[in-house]
């Protein structure tokens, strides 16, 4: 598996050789990375040399003029063979202006039972995601998801995103990909066994007055 360094400073140098804001937003994806939406009709996409550094340049996606609710996500899959049983960390140096609908989001596919190992008919979908607070400025962005192994299973993959799905601008920087390792908890914590056919009642004082 390439180093994720190598991953990301790959596409981002496709980002500083295909886009300048002097001379227009270059439009369409990024080398490396997959393009899902309305691009062009109400969205832009290109490297923003003000909010860019030497070492790191900045992607902005920018609603045009038109509003919109539809949504337009910057993607790309990973093959998982070297990830699985651990913990992928997703992060990115990000910033929003006006943008009330953001998503920083990881997801894949659970095939297999934890505990039997069998192979599910329907694989469950584990979504992790984050807004990129509006109007704070940069700030790191993490999302954390343990893959588990899911041996058998071909054309393992998990994916990565940025998604903006309102008016206003989000810049994003700095994307770091890396496998964490795995630490069960070591004591958990025993919850009480789950019952059924008592009466039920509105959830109540959950602001423990009295």
């Amino acid at each position: 598996m390439k180093h994720w360094k190598a991953v990301i400073a790959a596409c981002l140098i496709g980002f500083a050789m295909n886009a300048s804001f002097a001379d227009g937003i270059k439009l369409g994806a990024p080398d490396g990375w997959q393009l899902w939406g309305p691009l062009g009709d109400k969205y832009e996409m290109g490297i923003d040399p003000a909010e860019s550094t030497p070492d790191h340049p900045a992607l902005i996606i920018a609603s045009k003029n038109t509003p919109t609710n539809e949504t337009v996500t910057l993607m790309q899959q990973v093959n998982a063979t070297e990830w699985e049983g651990g913990m992928i960390e997703f992060s990115m140096m990000a910033k929003a202006v006006g943008a009330e609908k953001n998503r920083v989001w990881l997801r894949h596919l659970k095939g297999r039972n934890p505990v039997t190992g069998e192979k599910r008919s329907v694989p469950e979908l584990m979504l992790n995601s984050r807004s990129i607070p509006d109007g704070k400025g940069w700030e790191r962005i993490t999302i954390i998801s343990y893959l588990p192994k899911d041996s058998g299973d071909e054309d393992r993959h998990f994916d990565i995103g940025i998604s903006l799905a309102s008016k206003g601008k989000i810049w994003v920087r700095d994307i770091k990909l890396e496998r964490k390792p795995f630490v069960p908890i070591s004591n958990p914590v025993e919850l009480p066994a789950f019952r059924m056919g008592l009466p039920t009642q509105p959830a109540r004082n959950l602001n423990f007055n009295g």
